[in-house]
């Protein structure tokens, strides 16, 4: 069993945690740790590994979503939403997003104890899903300068090769030129929008996982039929 956790969370009775593929019950290629449903593996080897998730991280719900590349962001219920992101100011549930090359991104307001999970793909980003997470925190009241941030483990710039019919939807200033190919560079995109809503550059950490280099990680880019990674964050 593998997680990388953000420890700036811990001062505020929380935890930010995103699991590897390590430590679960899965049959390749879904080995091990794989918590979709949907991409093949056997539903019950599923449930036992969100089990595991659940009793390390002691949630009392392991939320989850119906990620469907939007910028739809929703507040947790119970219930299972199409959206690509959630906030709670409940506590011992963790708001779990599943991942294998997009960005896991985790949001905290330190001071009104708000947490808030998101999922950027390139369609998420280019909807502006990191920029609209803001938008809600100042909806609440928030101010920028209580916010933390935690990008987890993704696809990095260096490594996911895009088309000329997606590149053309981004500022070139985010498209990485080498060897004839293009590559986006998300975390940027996701990065600036947080930043230019108000968030301070220091405030937003990322962890520096690429999961197509990281073979501990799932990446749908690197092995096609593969499982997913979760990470999240809880209020203890």
């Amino acid at each position: 069993m593998g997680f990388i956790e953000d420890k700036r969370f811990s001062k505020y009775n929380a935890r930010c945690l995103f699991f590897d593929r390590n430590g679960g019950a899965s049959k390749d290629p879904f080995e091990s740790l794989n918590v979709s449903f949907s991409v093949g593996d056997d539903k019950e080897k599923v449930r036992e590994n969100l089990n595991i998730i659940s009793n390390i991280v002691s949630a009392e719900d392991l939320a989850l979503l119906n990620q469907v590349h939007s910028n739809t962001i929703v507040e947790y219920s119970g219930s299972v939403y199409d959206a690509d992101g959630f906030y709670t100011t409940k506590r011992k549930i963790f708001l779990g997003i599943r991942f294998a090359d997009c960005l896991p991104i985790v949001f905290m307001d330190t001071k009104n104890r708000i947490i808030m999970s998101i999922h950027a793909g390139w369609r998420g980003t280019l909807l502006g899903i990191s920029k609209n997470a803001v938008e809600l925190f100042k909806g609440f009241g928030s101010k920028t300068d209580d916010i933390i941030v935690s990008i987890g483990p993704h696809i990095c710039g260096n490594c996911y090769e895009i088309k000329e019919d997606t590149a053309i939807k981004f500022d070139d200033k985010f498209i990485i030129h080498k060897d004839g190919k293009m590559f986006l560079d998300m975390e940027a995109v996701n990065m600036e929008q947080m930043v230019k809503k108000g968030i301070p550059k220091s405030n937003i950490q990322s962890l520096g996982v690429c999961t197509f280099e990281n073979k501990n990680f799932f990446s749908y880019r690197r092995d096609g039929v593969c499982g997913r990674n979760i990470g999240g964050i809880i209020l203890h």
